[in-house]
């Protein structure tokens, strides 16, 4: 087996048969199919459950007026891993019913945002993560998208823990922004102008909502590895 790859009877044992197409498992069926494969000890990048999102806080009981400035922008949902005739379609995350064009506008090309995942279970919408990204959403979405289990010893663990927890949960999720590309910088050097930068702002909002949550709530967001902001990304 491949460093970086599993082999073709691996990823059909992660997979249900379906009228000829193998199928990404989905719950616990995946989760015990990986553990076959995988050591599933590590909480960083270990897929979360159902029973894990719905012990989460809610979007509602978050106090902190900072959330207001958050608007909805699309879901988010797992498309699972296809095998046909030997042929593998990896899993992916692709993003749905965007709000209007101004939504999608903003997930295209706002350069630095903040953003709220959620899930939505029983009429109570879970928080799942604060994030940010100094380039667009888009862009960070491509990023979770490299968590595909083909990469498991390769991609980083939130892009891992993030594509396959929606893959085992099959819930659909919701994004929220704060665009913050109103602060974007261009630099003059020896009269030279650089190409647009994003500002720090969209890294600060997501400090201060983590801590915000913590204070609260006196625990991490469910995905959220750290407790301090990420690393600029």
């Amino acid at each position: 087996m491949a460093k970086d790859s599993l082999t073709l009877n691996q990823f059909i044992s992660l997979c249900d048969e379906i009228n000829g197409v193998y199928i990404q498992k989905s719950g616990d069926d995946y989760l015990n199919a990986l553990s076959k494969i995988f050591p599933l000890n590590n909480k960083n990048d270990k897929p979360f459950n159902l029973v894990e999102i719905q012990a989460q806080p809610t979007l509602k009981d978050f106090s902190f007026s900072g959330k207001d400035d958050f608007i909805f922008i699309c879901n988010l949902q797992a498309k699972p891993l296809e095998i046909k005739d030997s042929i593998r379609k990896n899993e992916k995350i692709l993003a749905l019913n965007f709000a209007n064009e101004n939504a999608k506008k903003i997930f295209d090309t706002a350069l630095g945002v903040a953003y709220i995942l959620t899930c939505e279970i029983e009429n109570k919408e879970h928080i799942i993560k604060f994030g940010q990204s100094r380039t667009t959403f888009k862009q960070r979405l491509g990023s979770y998208n490299c968590g595909v289990v083909n990469n498991w010893r390769t991609a980083s663990t939130t892009n891992i823990k993030m594509l396959q927890s929606l893959v085992a949960t099959r819930k659909t999720f919701n994004l929220y922004l704060y665009d913050c590309s109103d602060e974007v910088m261009i630099i003059e050097w020896r009269g030279e102008k650089s190409v647009p930068f994003a500002s720090p702002k969209s890294l600060a909002v997501e400090d201060i909502m983590i801590k915000k949550f913590i204070a609260q709530f006196g625990v991490k967001p469910l995905a959220n590895i750290q407790g301090d902001a990420t690393q600029v990304k």
